[in-house]
């Protein structure tokens, strides 16, 4: 996690850097000059192998700086960071147990008969059986849900179809789509919430294009849940860009 924070704080300032490597070699240049040109009109020996010492010194300052500077060059547009792994887990299938319990109802005791001077049988109404017909259970039967709509590019060659618009993403989300223009060079991801006063930040740089593939993945536990714009930019060698943008929504 270190390094990665390293390679994108560089990515981010490497101008910064080219800038002020360039300042100090050209100050140097200039004292290993005057150096020079002080020990080509002395006539003094120790002075001449003084004003030797100080050209070396400024060259060797010049190669430091000239590393560092191919150094972050490399590390900016050359270095590629891992994709993290990304599994989505399988959506369990809601079960619905029916547990059927018969009712019973009470007979209904029937009226002993009631005995006259005159003897007369009194019949006996037989109980007859009541018949109770429980209603049947049906489970339930989810309807999936749909998958959002993919937003509307402006640039052919610059495509999302995955995540869709508003799309509800958790931990994180495999990114599909087309990134490809001529003399290409490299694509991006990018995002930026809209919760807040947000500017865009960096995710990874690929340097293969796609044709309605898989462009990476979007990792996004490590977000606070919110609104945000996800964006996909392709970049040709001349430093032209056409991006894709697609507002999203992240819940944990």
């Amino acid at each position: 996690m270190t390094l990665n924070l390293i390679v994108r704080l560089i990515a981010k300032y490497a101008l910064w850097i080219y800038i002020i490597c360039g300042a100090i070699m050209l100050f140097y240049l200039n004292a290993a000059l005057q150096a020079r040109r002080f020990g080509s009109q002395t006539i003094f020996h120790l002075e001449r192998e003084q004003a030797a010492r100080q050209v070396y010194r400024a060259s060797g300052m010049i190669m430091v700086l000239l590393t560092i500077v191919v150094g972050v060059y490399a590390i900016s547009h050359y270095t590629v960071l891992p994709a993290p792994s990304f599994s989505p887990l399988p959506t369990p299938t809601p079960t619905v147990a029916l547990t059927l319990t018969p009712t019973r109802r009470p007979l209904k005791t029937p009226t002993p008969a009631t005995v006259t001077p005159t003897p007369r049988p009194t019949p006996t109404r037989r109980p007859r059986r009541t018949v109770v017909v429980l209603p049947t259970l049906v489970p339930d039967t989810p309807t999936p849900q749909g998958q959002a709509a993919p937003p509307q590019c402006p640039h052919p060659n610059v495509q999302v179809s995955q995540p869709g618009i508003n799309q509800v993403i958790n931990a994180g989300v495999e990114v599909k789509g087309t990134a490809n223009k001529k003399n290409f060079d490299r694509y991006e991801f990018k995002f930026k919430s809209l919760d807040f006063d947000d500017e865009w930040h960096w995710v990874q740089t690929f340097r293969t294009p796609v044709e309605n593939g898989s462009l990476g993945v979007w990792q996004t536990a490590h977000l606070p849940p919110g609104r945000y714009m996800f964006m996909v930019i392709a970049i040709d060698r001349a430093g032209n860009s056409d991006e894709c943008v697609v507002p999203v929504v992240i819940k944990h």
